[in-house]
């Protein structure tokens, strides 16, 4: 058997080489050499009729006596790693474990403190009450030098029992920070905010916030945006546009329906409020630039942005002709065209009312029209194995029908309308005369088409009219369709 000297070198050699070596590897070949190291060390003692437990080691200033005093300081070393390991081990099984790191700290700080305590007394024979005596006035001294740090951790603790948040949530704390959490520990949290930055708040701060957990029950997200039309257009009309315009926007959750409600009434201008629900905060940003331009577009068209009570629209018949001439203007189609051609657009667009529930024109019917919305919503869907698939919905200030129009294709799809909806309509013999005078709107339509190409799976349409998607194609198919009907 080895001189204690002898194998205190050996083990003190194995524990530093076997440090060095494995702090690069996993935690379970750590925890192997943790316990070869307790074991051999166990036999050792066991071998030497020794167990540095119940009694001190020799008290003896030989040799032999200080290597046998520091193998048995490596046992009590390794004792305690073995038990922060298990603590450790056990926390992980819970799924709570990230929250519940900073209290496998402390634990684990508490079983270091205790074993230096019973190594001082158990294998060095010193006197432990010198030592905590001693520890209490260096407390106190690092307890008021570390006060804040100190408040940090024990507010950490508290909001580890709370749990008001985990790994991955999304959380607004206090009135400036909101983000997803990303790291949880002893000190403070790290949320990565919406501008991708991130924000490193002390758990002192976040223990006295406001904590608004977005991720919990769900990621659904409810929000309100305010618009404000001139004060004599009907409140009535300005609530049924916006709704309208809620109708436009896919992310807003129709599960939960949306409101529009009259806020506060001005001399000059009343101030509306649209509440809406989206699936989560990242469509949150999108959704509201989609409903206010949304918005913006159905009361223009419905002319409830005019800057004066005369502007405003009434009910008789000069309405619907301005109308259509405020719907042609605002077209990119007829961008560029001069005020008499768009004049004579507008005199050859033909109105028409429908209902909710009317359709505008059915999947694989055919006609050469081109249909300009006014007001309301329309519904665009198509039938797929043996189900009707939604597409999409198109309101105020759009066009549909162009492919038919310039292609002479059966629609792909089938348009029916949601609400109460003013559609005109603007056929094949009413654009030729404009064909043939601006050659540049040829190009417009050609753009347009594809447009609506990409809006109605382009792949669809390019199945039952080859050579369509190409580029270049379309339009030399729109010059030659024209030009054949006598353009």
């Amino acid at each position: 058997m080895a001189p204690p000297f002898i194998a205190a070198a050996l083990f003190l050699a194995l524990v530093v080489l076997g440090d060095v070596l494995l702090r690069r590897v996993s935690a379970t070949a750590r925890l192997l050499f943790d316990g070869a190291g307790f074991l051999a060390i166990s036999a050792y003692f066991y071998s030497l009729g020794v167990f540095p437990i119940f009694s001190p080691l020799d008290s003896a200033t030989t040799p032999s006596a200080i290597a046998l005093r520091a193998i048995g300081g490596g046992w009590w070393l390794f004792a305690a790693r073995l038990s922060v390991a298990g603590l450790r081990a056990l926390i992980g099984h819970d799924g709570r474990s990230r929250e519940a790191r900073l209290f496998s700290d402390l634990a684990a700080a508490a079983i270091y403190l205790a074993t230096g305590a019973v190594v001082l007394s158990s294998v060095f024979a010193l006197p432990v009450s010198g030592v905590v005596a001693t520890s209490g006035v260096v407390a106190i001294v690092l307890g008021l030098a570390l006060q804040n740090t100190l408040a940090d951790v024990f507010a950490g603790i508290a909001v580890g029992v709370e749990a008001p948040f985990g790994i991955g949530d999304r959380v607004r704390i206090g009135d400036n920070i909101e983000g997803q959490v990303v790291q949880v520990n002893w000190r403070s949290i790290r949320v990565q905010t919406d501008g991708n930055d991130i924000a490193i708040i002390p758990n002192s701060i976040v223990a006295k916030a406001q904590i608004v957990n977005r991720s919990f029950p769900n990621q659904q997200r409810s929000a309100s945006v305010e618009y404000f039309c001139p004060s004599f257009a009907p409140p009535e009309r300005v609530i049924e546009h916006l709704v309208h315009a809620t109708m436009l926007c896919p992310h807003i959750l129709k599960a939960h329906t949306p409101s529009a409600l009259l806020t506060q009434l001005g001399r000059e201008r009343n101030r509306y409020e649209i509440a809406f629900v989206v699936e989560s905060t990242a469509a949150l940003s999108k959704t509201k630039d989609m409903l206010l331009r949304s918005v913006r577009r159905q009361l223009h068209y419905s002319g409830l942005l005019e800057r004066s009570p005369a502007d405003a629209p009434g009910l008789d018949s000069r309405d619907e002709i301005a109308s259509a001439r405020r719907l042609a203007r605002g077209l990119i189609l007829f961008e560029g065209l001069p005020d008499a051609q768009l004049d004579a657009v507008a005199a050859a667009l033909r109105p028409n009312r429908l209902e909710p529930g009317d359709i505008l024109f059915a999947e694989g019917s055919t006609d050469q029209t081109l249909f300009l919305i006014a007001s309301g919503v329309l519904e665009v869907a198509r039938k797929r194995e043996g189900s009707v698939e939604t597409l999409g919905c198109i309101g105020a200030g759009e066009y549909i029908g162009e492919i038919g129009l310039l292609t002479g294709v059966a629609h792909a799809a089938t348009v029916t309308a949601r609400t109460h909806c003013l559609v005109y309509s603007l056929p094949r013999e009413g654009l030729a005369t404009l064909l043939a005078e601006h050659e540049f709107l040829a190009s417009a339509l050609e753009r347009s088409a594809r447009r609506g190409l990409d809006i109605l799976e382009r792949r669809v349409v390019v199945s039952v009219t080859p050579g369509v998607g190409a580029r270049g194609q379309l339009l030399a198919k729109i010059q030659s369709l024209f030009r054949h009907n006598g353009v």
